[in-house]
Parts: structure tokens; sequence; C-alpha cells
């Protein structure tokens, strides 16, 4: 199974200068909750701009670079290819970032993690095809600088999208 997490302004902005607009303890909390022994998957750009490598977690890496191998992580160098080959997994597969990615593995995500931030920040990339109408919210959390919801996908999304 496909899902992604994603922390996003009012304005879906989720990014500023290759990092995080923001820095909110609670928000890194969950992410580090939902993603934890998981299998992850992200985009060179992000992986290189964390701060720490995320322990305990099996890293993708997709990458265009023939060239590029980071220790520890595996690398995919098709995410088209890596999206259709493991949608239908029962084991969960967590897209982490960045903007790209989003893009491009949103239609095959059945379950999102996401955090909305409630003020707006400078950013210089967003999560513009994210649809908070495409999903059935199936659990809440308010904090006070953000709402983190877990989604699932809605049925008539999946149906239309793969026409």
């Amino acid at each position: 199974m496909l899902s992604f997490s994603v922390a996003l302004d009012p304005n879906k902005g989720i990014g500023y200068k290759n990092t995080l607009p923001w820095h909110i303890k609670e928000e890194l909390q969950i992410f580090k909750r939902n993603t934890l022994y998981k299998n992850i998957v992200m985009g060179r750009n992000t992986y290189e701009s964390l701060p720490g490598k995320l322990k305990d977690r099996y890293i993708t890496v997709i990458s265009l670079n023939d060239n590029y191998h980071p220790e520890d992580v595996k690398v995919e160098h098709s995410l088209l290819n890596f999206l259709k080959e493991h949608e239908n997994d029962e084991i969960e597969y967590v897209i982490c970032g960045g903007a790209s990615i989003y893009k491009v593995a949103y239609p095959y995500c059945k379950k999102a993690y996401v955090s909305f931030i409630k003020k707006e920040y400078e950013t210089d990339t967003s999560f513009e095809s994210f649809d908070l109408n495409d999903w059935n919210i199936t659990k809440e959390e308010e904090y006070q600088e953000f709402t983190y919801r877990e989604l699932e996908k809605k049925q008539w999304f999946e149906y239309h999208c793969f026409l």
C-alpha cells in the first residue's frame, strides 16, 4: 500500500529553500510515529536536506542519477515504476516528498498522514495536487499550531483517476 506523510500550510506550502519552513516539535514527533520501522520513499533533494538520516526506517531514494548510491538506502531510478510495482503491496510505503514526488505519487496513494499547519509561512514549494475533497477523514487530533488528520482515499477518486 502506498501512503504519504506531509505537513502543509493554508496555501499548500510544504518547503522553503529545500527545508521545512517551520519547526514544530509535536508535528515532527507525529512524523516519527508514522514512519518508524516503516518503508519511506523520498526524492534525492529531500533525502539530502535531512539533518539526520532517520534511524530505524527503510529508506528508498528516487534519483535519476545512475551514479547516486548513498550508504544504507535503496535507490530507485523510476518513481512511476516503483509506484506501479508497490501500489497493491500489503506492506506500507510512506511517500515523504518532495513536491515532484508527491505530485506523481498522489493518485497511487490510498492513505495519508497530513498535518495542516495553521499559520501561513513563506514557501517556494507546494503540494498543489492535494485536495481534501479526495479523502475521508479517519482520525483527527488538534494541536496549537496544526491539525493532524489521517485520511483514506475516497472510492470515487480511484475510479475516476484510473479510467
